[in-house]
């Protein structure tokens, strides 16, 4: 537990100087077509290139950034990393890979939030909906009006939101009536069990639901081919998990989209 403590302690005094010196990097996950298996886009992730401690996953930092209530800034970052990243598929022709970038509801809940994505995205010329914004789980969920207000700004900007973690935790069917989402993502933990009948039950039930709100439905933590088949089976849109890839640094991501497309 010291040693833990300690390990906290120092990555906590060196989080300024890791925004200073752009240790935080891009990493991207791609989705696949549950249809055809075409890559049709990817998740933002973050990595910690720690200059003595090596790269770091964000288990290791994510818990630390949000006790020290600096997720936000994280967020942001990430969301200008992912900007330069769809700007430069678009300048080789890519417009219409897309990606997703994570915020926390509390980050999605400010009364600035619309405006400091604007600001980030007013310098980038990609089409709009190549971007979706993905509200992550959270123990808190106050101010749910402001956060439907954001929703509805921002697909007016022409920005699609999605809701991740779909189906556990704090998430459930009244989401989908308080905010006007373009898509859900289904959480691990019950793609884990789509090969079972109850499970099959769940997500197919889940799954109609959505395509009768026009909702694309992404399903994440797919690792086998009887998982990929049962998707199949009950019309999941989009796959994602080692199935299929890891993540990957930015840089490699986009040579591979690039190697696709021109294949």
């Amino acid at each position: 537990m010291m040693d833990q403590f300690m390990q906290e302690r120092q990555l906590q005094a060196s989080i300024e100087q890791a925004f200073a010196q752009k240790e935080f990097q891009l990493y991207i996950q791609f989705y696949v077509d549950a249809a055809n298996f075409a890559v049709v886009g990817g998740e933002a992730l973050s990595r910690w290139k720690h200059p003595q401690k090596g790269v770091l996953l964000p288990s290791m930092f994510i818990p630390l950034m949000e006790r020290e209530k600096m997720i936000s800034r994280l967020g942001y970052y990430c969301l200008k990393e992912v900007c330069f990243f769809l700007e430069g598929l678009l300048k080789e022709g890519v417009d219409t890979f897309f990606v997703s970038c994570n915020f926390s509801r509390d980050t999605f809940a400010a009364a600035d939030f619309v405006q400091k994505v604007q600001e980030i995205m007013n310098g980038f010329t990609f089409p709009r909906e190549l971007l979706i914004l993905e509200i992550t789980e959270s123990v808190s969920v106050r101010n749910a009006a402001q956060i439907r207000q954001n929703i509805i700004a921002l697909k007016k900007y022409g920005v699609r939101v999605a809701l991740g973690d779909f189906g556990e935790g704090f998430t459930s069917f009244y989401d989908l009536q308080k905010y006007p989402i373009d898509g859900i993502k289904l959480d691990k933990g019950l793609v884990d069990h789509v090969t079972t009948p109850i499970g099959t039950a769940i997500l197919k039930a889940m799954i109609q639901v959505g395509h009768e709100l026009n909702m694309t439905i992404l399903a994440e933590g797919v690792e086998t081919d009887e998982q990929v088949r049962a998707l199949q089976e009950i019309h999941c849109d989009v796959i994602q998990g080692f199935r299929f890839s890891h993540p990957m640094p930015q840089w490699e991501a986009n040579v591979q989209i690039i190697q696709n497309r021109r294949t």
